[in-house]
């Protein structure tokens, strides 16, 4: 595989490469109804993230703005629970056409040097219309070490 991956996914490519051991496709889908649309019907194979592991805790604009980053080894603890190594080629969607939570992880996972990373093009509607598998079973997670990381880039 490449080194660093376009950080773009189109939808029929997806279709053509999943589904693979080193592929980790992440719904990050956002808001109150996100696990249950989750659990409704997802892309087959898709891990559910809640998105409150994407910004500190309490997520305070007082100190930090809204949606301040992660402490780094919570998100480093996070990536491992996931099932995230640097190895992972890991391909991210949302019910937003990817234009939320999947670019804001896509950066985050960049900001600690993870290099083949992916935002699915048009989101889960574009991954449907494309034909790609869905499912309502929740993906197993196979849990990691921390992610290994030396600060914010």
């Amino acid at each position: 595989m490449n080194d660093i991956f376009s950080p773009i996914i189109q939808p029929e490519e997806l279709v053509l490469l999943a589904p693979a051991e080193d592929v980790t496709i992440i719904d990050a889908s956002a808001g109150p109804e996100a696990y249950r649309n989750y659990r409704k019907a997802h892309l087959d194979g898709a891990i559910f993230i809640g998105t409150e592991n994407l910004a500190a805790k309490p997520d305070d604009p007082a100190i930090g703005g809204r949606h301040p980053l992660p402490n780094l080894r919570d998100f480093a603890n996070f990536l491992g629970d996931i099932g995230i190594a640097p190895n992972s080629h890991i391909i991210i969607y949302d019910d937003k056409n990817g234009s939320n939570a999947a670019a804001r992880l896509w950066w985050m996972l960049r900001g600690v040097g993870h290099l083949n990373v992916q935002v699915l093009n048009g989101g889960l509607p574009a991954a449907l219309k494309a034909g790609y598998a869905v499912s309502d079973a929740v993906s197993k997670i196979n849990t990691l070490s921390p992610y290994p990381v030396s600060g914010w880039q």
